[in-house]
C-alpha cells in the first residue's frame, strides 16, 4: 500500500499483478483475515476499509476515528478487528467486521497509537504509542495487564515472537529495539543503537531465531542471538559481558 491509497498484489518475482484504489490517503497499513479471504486497511483519512481479496470490493468502512488511522490488525481467529488512531480521543477501537460496527473503544494511551498486534492466540492485544509506552491489554476481561516503559522516544513498531508467546520486540523513534518478557518490568535486552533512524518495521523469522529490522536509515538488518558461550563487544550489543545482560540470553 502506498502515500496515494493504492494497494498492489504482488508475485514473489515481483510481479505486479492487480491493484485497487482502496483509499484517497495514504494507507499506513494492512492486515489479512484468518482465512485469507479478506483483508482490512487502515489510512490517513480517519477510516478502515474491508475489502475482498479475490474480487477486490470495498465491503465495508469502519468509521468512528477522529483523526488519522496508523495501524489494523485482525483477530488471528475471530471476526474482530483492532484499529490504533492518531486521535488522542479514541486511540485503540475493536470492530466486529461484518456489521462494521465498533464493539469498544480503548482509552489505554494519552496520545497517538502508532502499532497495534494480536499475540497467536489472541487473548492479548498489544499497542504502541507516541508517549513512548507499549501497553498490553488482555481482550477477556477488557483490562489493561502491563505497561512496559524503556524507549526514548515513541514506540513505532512491534513484533510478537511466533514461539515463546510472552516475548515480543519493539522499535523506536530514536533507532532504538527493545525485547520484553510479558511480565517482567524492564526489558529482556535491548539495542539502544540498533539504526541510526526511525525503526519502521520488526519482523521474525517464523523459527524465531532471526529478527529482521527495517528503518528510515534506509538499511536492513538481521539480528540474531549470542550463541553460547560468544562475548560480543560492538555497538549491537547490550554493555556489558555478564550473560544476563546480552542480547542472546532469550527466553
Amino acid at each position: 500500500a502506498d502515500a496515494d491509497g493504492t494497494v498492489k498484489y504482488w508475485q514473489r518475482n515481483m510481479s505486479n499483478v492487480s491493484e485497487l484504489r482502496a483509499h484517497n490517503q495514504l494507507v499506513g497499513d494492512l492486515s489479512l483475515s484468518p482465512t485469507d479471504k479478506k483483508f482490512a486497511t487502515a489510512s490517513d483519512d480517519g477510516t478502515c476499509g474491508i475489502f475482498d481479496f479475490e474480487t477486490k470490493d470495498k465491503e465495508r468502512s469502519l468509521e468512528g476515528h477522529g483523526s488519522n488511522v496508523h495501524s489494523v490488525d485482525w483477530h488471528p481467529t475471530k471476526g474482530l478487528i483492532a484499529s490504533g488512531s492518531r486521535d488522542a480521543q479514541s486511540p485503540v477501537k475493536l470492530w466486529d467486521p461484518r456489521q462494521a460496527r465498533c464493539l469498544a473503544t480503548l482509552h489505554i494511551h494519552k496520545n497517538s497509537v502508532t502499532k497495534l498486534q494480536w499475540n497467536m492466540n489472541g487473548n492479548w492485544l498489544l499497542t504502541a504509542s507516541k508517549d513512548k509506552q507499549v501497553k498490553l491489554f488482555d481482550v477477556r476481561s477488557m483490562k489493561e495487564l502491563q505497561t512496559f516503559r524503556g524507549h526514548q522516544r515513541e514506540v513505532v513498531s512491534l513484533a510478537w515472537h511466533p514461539i515463546h508467546e510472552q516475548l515480543f520486540v519493539s522499535g523506536g523513534q530514536e533507532g532504538s529495539v527493545n525485547f520484553w518478557m510479558a511480565g517482567t518490568e524492564t526489558a529482556v535486552g535491548s539495542l539502544p543503537q540498533a539504526h541510526d533512524g526511525i525503526v519502521w518495521g520488526l519482523d521474525w523469522h517464523p523459527l524465531g531465531h532471526i529478527l529482521a529490522t527495517g528503518s528510515h536509515d534506509k538499511m536492513v538488518k538481521f539480528l540474531t542471538r549470542n550463541r553460547p558461550g560468544d562475548t560480543m563487544k560492538d555497538r549491537y550489543n547490550t554493555p556489558g559481558d555478564h550473560d544476563d545482560h546480552r542480547l542472546g540470553r532469550f527466553p
